[in-house]
């Protein structure tokens, strides 16, 4: 996890369609830390709020990754 990574990391779950509140509850933090982590005002967070967003941000990156198998047409 790297924390300069975080804010990039919320902009994608956020435009993802999670909510601020979805995503502080679990990081069992407040939605005010999601976003100060978000606008850079927190560069060093709980490491259980960083490790929730690198996981759910791993989590939004494989449902997002389309199959690569192709079927014949």
């Amino acid at each position: 996890m790297s924390a300069t990574d975080l804010p990039k990391k919320l902009d994608a779950l956020l435009g993802s369609g999670l909510t601020y509140k979805a995503i502080a509850e679990r990081a069992k933090c407040d939605i005010s830390t999601i976003f100060r982590i978000r606008n850079g005002q927190i560069s060093n967070p709980s490491y259980i709020a960083g490790v929730a967003i690198d996981q759910m941000h791993v989590e939004l990156v494989k449902t997002a990754k389309p199959s690569s198998k192709k079927s014949a047409a």
